[in-house]
């Protein structure tokens, strides 16, 4: 395990930490947020731990662009809906 491996995960692990506990304040997507960066905290120890299976490549390259493409698409109808529908702040 490398420097940057090492880097990477406490990375994820601080950023999935930091919107899981945040989200009550800011707002419930940092939940979805939230399961992304634990996602991929839990990528990267697979891929470090396990240095006979790459899992940057191939099939396992295919899944992982997949799963992030999926919360990607989430994120962004989520952020349109809000757009679209803002609450009333005024009364």
């Amino acid at each position: 395990m490398g420097f940057l491996d090492i880097v990477y995960l406490v990375l994820w692990g601080l950023l999935a930490l930091f919107c899981i506990f945040s989200a009550h304040k800011l707002s419930p997507v940092m939940y979805i947020l939230g399961g992304f960066f634990v996602f991929m905290f839990t990528w990267y120890l697979i891929n470090d731990l396990n240095p006979k299976i790459d899992m940057f490549a191939g099939t396992y390259n295919l899944v992982f662009r997949g799963i992030a493409l999926a919360f990607l698409v989430v994120l962004i109808i989520i952020y349109i809906y809000i757009k679209k529908h803002p609450k009333d702040s005024q009364e």
